[in-house]
């Protein structure tokens, strides 16, 4: 039996993979649907949406939207010129948000209703900005914190800068030349898209994606994200930490010795093997996923690519 029927015989057995697909030097090679399922079923692929977040905040530097990424966060937020914030706040970059290293203590552990979706908490009491803003922080850039509810300010940086919503921006600079017809992203309480989660897509518009990481920002010879912005989000940013303990941090996506890769909850993926020209992408509902499905790649996959050809 060749790998490529032992990788489908195992995503059968495996009924909480809903999608797998493999593509070499451009080409889808190998693809795979659970049978109640098709090429045109919309993934909800929770945190691999920060890295489409960081892809968007490459393509707002491209278009000369935004400023140098070590400027403060708060030279870009009116909102955050509030005089009562702690002066650390106020020495967040873009870049640190990029990277994970905001200083904000959050429980990454703790899932609750106001990181998966819109708050009634932030309705009656107080904005979901002035929640972000106030917790409890350390010094800016010492520290990787995964922090879902630290990518909603660049969220709220893309609809500065551009006048849309990120949403919207996504849609024009980012999804448009990829020809990719994404579906819904939810927004939060008062309509600002949400950052850490909430996009729906295809398998193969994650494998879109991945080529554009691939090509090093570049989509049938138009260039939509600098290059050296590509090259700094997929190399080490810093060493990472949970919920990936054995991957490092670049730009909102992690990275293996062998592959980067984003990743969400329930076992969604984008796998970027630059070397071996790969890229994969995986829809699930597996729990916990994260180790069986990067076996997955990593055994059937990445370590015998010739058997796609």
């Amino acid at each position: 039996m060749t790998f490529e029927k032992e990788l489908r015989q195992a995503l059968t057995e495996q009924a909480g993979v809903r999608s797998f697909l493999v593509a070499h030097d451009d080409r889808v090679v190998f693809e795979h649907y659970r049978s109640d399922l098709g090429p045109e079923t919309l993934h909800d692929v929770n945190s691999v949406t920060k890295t489409v977040v960081g892809l968007a905040v490459g393509a707002a530097l491209h278009e000369g939207l935004l400023p140098p990424l070590d400027t403060p966060v708060g030279q870009i937020l009116p909102q955050m010129r509030e005089h009562d914030l702690d002066r650390r706040v106020k020495r967040i970059t873009l870049r640190h948000l990029l990277t994970m290293t905001s200083g904000f203590e959050w429980d990454q552990s703790v899932v609750d209703e106001c990181v998966l979706g819109p708050c009634e908490q932030f309705s009656r009491e107080e904005s979901r900005l002035r929640f972000i803003l106030r917790r409890p922080i350390a010094q800016p850039g010492m520290r990787f914190e995964y922090d879902s509810h630290a990518v909603q300010l660049l969220s709220q940086v893309i609809e500065s800068v551009s006048g849309r919503t990120l949403e919207c921006y996504a849609r024009d600079a980012l999804f448009a030349p990829l020809g990719i017809s994404a579906g819904e992203w939810i927004s939060d309480e008062d309509g600002h898209t949400f950052g850490g989660r909430g996009l729906m897509l295809r398998t193969r518009d994650m494998i879109d994606l991945g080529l554009l990481m691939m090509h090093r920002g570049v989509w049938r010879g138009a260039r939509i994200i600098d290059e050296a912005f590509i090259d700094e989000a997929i190399s080490v940013q810093s060493d990472g930490g949970p919920p990936m303990d054995d991957a490092q941090y670049g730009y909102l996506c992690w990275i293996d010795p062998r592959y980067v890769f984003a990743a969400g909850h329930g076992g969604q993926f984008i796998f970027i093997a630059r070397r071996e020209l790969i890229v994969a992408a995986v829809a699930s509902e597996i729990h916990p996923p994260t180790e069986h499905v990067r076996r997955l790649f990593e055994q059937f996959v990445l370590d015998h690519m010739d058997s796609f050809r």
